[in-house]
């Protein structure tokens, strides 16, 4: 698949669409795009609390979903974090573990993602 600007833009409008009103501001995808083997991505995090998200474009469902697996064994320690796949695109959301406002954004962007868009 090659990652032209439509695609680009679906990935983004999901990663936005959970963020509702909340101020965000434009990160580097964590982990990085390269490390999963994802094909782009992107991401974004909140100003008022430690959540975090990133969105990664991948060839297939299947390479989606192995990426999650995989990133939810390696939560790092001291963090939380939550994924869901919607097609060939991987949600990957992050906050510090005692942050109860992270945990209300981690859980309402994974389920904005994987929804109805």
């Amino acid at each position: 698949m090659n990652p032209d600007a439509p695609s680009l833009a679906r990935g983004e409008a999901l990663l936005r669409h959970g963020t509702g009103g909340d101020a965000v501001r434009s990160a580097e995808p964590a982990p990085a795009i390269q490390e999963l083997g994802a094909l782009a991505g992107a991401g974004q995090a909140w100003t008022s609390c430690s959540a975090r998200a990133s969105v990664y474009l991948f060839d297939s469902y299947a390479e989606a979903s192995t990426a999650q697996v995989r990133l939810m064994k390696q939560v790092p320690e001291g963090k939380q974090g939550r994924g869901t796949v919607n097609g060939d695109w991987l949600i990957w959301a992050t906050a510090d573990a005692t942050d109860e406002a992270g945990r209300d954004v981690i859980e309402r962007v994974v389920s904005a993602f994987a929804g109805e868009e």
